[in-house]
């Protein structure tokens, strides 16, 4: 081996890729992120979207008044119910054929409800809406996780990937107003269309298909787990119509409470369980699932009652309320984008508890709103407020929710996170939504509607401030993670990993293994072999993968190394005889 002909290496005897293939591998990777970023913001503009073409589309289709309401519904119940086992589905069938099978549903699905002429047609197309939705998001996040590298790549994607949240949510009312009021209610469907079917067409060539795990499901867990959620969303999607005491309401919480119930006793006898109950034991994933629960609450929430207030107290349309969101959209995306290489510097911690208490400062601010409040004081700028706070919030959250498991866990972990928010959302929404009618009504008689309905909104405002607020003891008691940075100059790229300070981690997630001692070896003329010499001699980690005990892969490892090194020493060797200088034999 000539001094002439020898190429860096990254690992004892693999030779660092060439920088043609690293940008095909980083356009690759842009591809891949763009396009799960994508369908992110497809599925939650979806569930905006529809909203603002509610009074249109029950004129045009034929809905009675109670009818409507099942278009929000429907797919909100199938959404909620399918999150966990759409992650875990993945899991097992493979993530790529999972989230390509979810967007072809989508996509048929969404023809279909454009073409509805009758409230049990777009009820149905809904319903499967939100089922397929349910998969296709939570393999996407499991796919963030298994398709970039644990560091900053995964940082950037899970902001980009958070970020979508705000935008989707802040763009479909605006996106809806503009479709409803110039084109057709129709299109809010169709839009999806050609989305959802390029998504599906693009995912085999810019997505790498994941490692599959075994095939064994857990039919048991999957329907209880199903039917709880389901039963959970339904009750508390109909309380604030109801009534939280009435058999409409209480009748499916109880019901679903109880089958969660059952799912948990199945899920701790189960060989091969649904959801491993280790994924709520380790403190950082437990305390970010608790806090995305609270941050659903909040962000559904916000967007709710600053719609309501602003087309029925100030008046606007529905065009003019989505463009009011806008600030905020900006504003939540610029936050994510910084915080997602902030978090290495701070971990997560810090950036959790202030974001919440920022965010639970802008909703209080909120509170103050009046009948002539003005948009710029009275509502965007603390509504830029709450946006800097939620932003600062979605990326670590997320982080700390799919860290410290294996990549045949990830799609787990992904479903448990989106389903914390989407069950915290509808919870929340509940409860503000009780609150604001309860206020509302209890108003004295003679009360003008618009101070009314004022008075309602701001007290749920306030209550959406102690529910955020709820997030900071959370954060600052249990969570203790702080994501890598990239991989850093001599680092083996496998160590680029999640690293979790002052905690335990639980049965069946990976533990950072012993690397091994560095290795040197000395040439007869005094010379060192070693990283400087032009040999990079990283850290292995240790593996047990071919079942070969822990001792014999490290000194298979360490000899391998030698090996390398006194073949260096020998080209050194050559080199010095070629100038008539000959050194010692180097010992082998």
């Amino acid at each position: 081996m000539s001094a002439t002909t020898d190429k860096p290496m990254t690992r004892v005897g693999v030779q660092q890729p060439s920088s043609a293939a690293g940008t095909g591998r980083g356009a690759s990777m842009i591809g891949a992120l763009v396009l799960l970023a994508t369908v992110q913001l497809m599925v939650v503009l979806d569930t905006t979207i529809v909203n603002v073409a509610l009074p249109t589309i029950q004129a045009k289709v034929g809905f009675s008044t109670s009818g409507i309401a099942w278009v929000v519904n429907g797919y909100a119940l199938t959404f909620g119910a399918l999150l966990l086992l759409g992650g875990r589905s993945g899991d097992l069938l493979g993530r790529r054929n999972v989230f390509v099978a979810a967007l072809g549903a989508f996509a048929l699905a969404s023809a279909i409800g454009g073409l509805a002429s009758s409230p049990t047609m777009l009820i149905v197309a809904r319903v499967v809406q939100g089922a397929s939705a349910a998969f296709a998001q939570a393999t996407a996040l499991s796919l963030i996780v298994s398709t970039f590298p644990a560091g900053a790549a995964r940082n950037r994607a899970v902001g980009v990937f958070a970020a979508m949240e705000g935008l989707g949510a802040a763009a479909g009312l605006l996106l809806g107003g503009l479709i409803v009021e110039y084109i057709s209610w129709r299109w809010v469907f169709f839009l999806n269309v050609p989305v959802a079917a390029s998504a599906a067409l693009l995912a085999p060539r810019l997505i790498p298909a994941p490692t599959r795990g075994r095939a064994v499901f857990d039919l048991p867990g999957a329907a209880t787990a199903t039917v709880g959620l389901g039963l959970l969303v339904f009750g508390l999607s109909g309380a604030a119509d109801h009534g939280w005491t009435t058999a409409l309401t209480l009748g499916p919480i109880l019901a679903g409470l109880l089958a969660l119930a059952t799912f948990v006793g199945l899920e701790a006898r189960s060989k091969q369980p649904l959801m491993p109950l280790w994924v709520f034991r380790d403190r950082n994933r437990g305390g970010a699932y608790l806090i995305q629960a609270l941050l659903g609450a909040a962000l559904f929430g916000m967007f709710f009652l600053s719609t309501l207030f602003l087309q029925h107290v100030l008046g606007y349309s529905p065009l003019k309320a989505g463009a009011a969101f806008i600030p905020l959209t900006v504003v939540m995306i610029a936050s994510a984008g910084l915080v997602s290489k902030l978090v290495v510097h701070t971990g997560v911690r810090p950036l959790i508890a202030t974001g919440t208490a920022i965010a639970a400062i802008g909703l209080l601010w909120l509170s103050n709103l009046t009948p002539h409040s003005s948009y710029i004081s009275g509502a965007m700028l603390p509504l830029i407020v709450v946006g800097i706070g939620l932003g600062m919030t979605f990326v670590p959250a997320t982080l700390s929710a799919v860290s410290g498991v294996k990549e045949e866990h990830s799609g787990l972990v992904s479903g448990v996170s989106l389903t914390a928010i989407q069950i915290g959302g509808a919870i929340g929404l509940a409860i503000l939504a009780t609150v604001a009618a309860t206020t509302t009504a209890h108003q004295a008689p003679g009360t003008p509607m618009p101070q009314a309905l004022t008075a309602g909104y701001t007290r749920a405002f306030e209550v959406s401030a102690i529910i955020i607020a709820l997030a900071v003891p959370i954060a600052l008691t249990l969570l203790r993670l702080r994501p890598t940075a990239e991989k850093g100059q001599g680092d083996d790229p496998s160590l680029a990993d999640v690293r979790q300070h002052g905690t335990d981690a639980p049965a069946g997630a990976p533990s950072e293994p012993p690397l091994m001692a560095p290795v040197t070896v000395t040439s007869a003329n005094g010379r060192t072999l070693d990283g400087q010499a032009g040999v990079h001699v990283t850290r292995q980690r240790q593996t047990t993968s071919n079942n070969k005990p822990a001792d014999e892969v490290r000194k298979a490892s360490r000899a391998g190394t030698r090996r390398l090194l006194s073949m260096k020493a020998r080209s050194e060797e050559q080199r010095c005889a070629s100038r008539n200088r000959v050194p010692n034999r180097v010992p082998n």
